[in-house]
């Protein structure tokens, strides 16, 4: 695939929100800016399986920040990306609940995110009792907005399965690499 792509069952709550925003009046599409591709994308029939670029999410969900991100945008992002991990863990993602937090369950993550996202590649670099790191390559294309809620995701996933509070902390360390550590409570 050569546009970068998110995965439709991610993006679909974005588009989801934005409608429910438009029918609330408190987003008036016709005043953004945004291309006839993007705005397109709101009236596409949207699957689970289908592909979305990367960049289209990105920049509805800068939108959606716009009008209910508040003060503290990553969190907001963040609380997008658990409710994300909620939703499809329960749902499509169900057989990668798991009822413990251990390097292997850590490793399972590794399977979402393929699924998640075309072109990322993530791997878990380095393991102890309470802290796992992942180290995602080929992240030049991850904007901002989705390495957030990808965050909340990965800190619901890691809470969910120890039982237990988790914090993640992410960094880029270059155009290419992100490093996000699951440090539990």
């Amino acid at each position: 695939m050569s546009v970068p792509s998110i995965k439709g069952s991610a993006f679909l709550s974005l588009v989801e929100d934005i409608r429910r925003m438009v029918d609330e009046g408190t987003l008036d599409l016709d005043a953004l800016e945004l291309s006839d591709k993007d705005r397109g994308v709101l009236d596409q029939l949207i699957t689970p399986i289908s592909w979305m670029p990367i960049a289209t999410y990105d920049r509805l969900l800068q939108v959606v920040c716009q009008v209910e991100g508040g003060s503290d945008i990553p969190a907001y992002l963040r609380n997008r990306g658990a409710r994300a991990a909620e939703r499809l863990l329960s749902g499509d993602y169900g057989t990668f609940r798991a009822d413990q937090w251990t390097p292997k369950v850590a490793e399972s993550f590794l399977g979402i995110s393929r699924m998640l996202y075309s072109f990322t590649s993530w791997r878990v670099d380095h393991t102890s009792d309470d802290a796992i790191t992942f180290t995602v390559t080929d992240a030049r294309n991850l904007p901002d907005t989705a390495l957030e809620t990808a965050h909340g995701f990965l800190e619901y996933f890691a809470s969910m399965a120890s039982g237990k509070p988790a914090r993640v902390v992410h960094e880029r360390l270059d155009d290419d690499t992100v490093r996000m550590q699951v440090e539990l409570a």
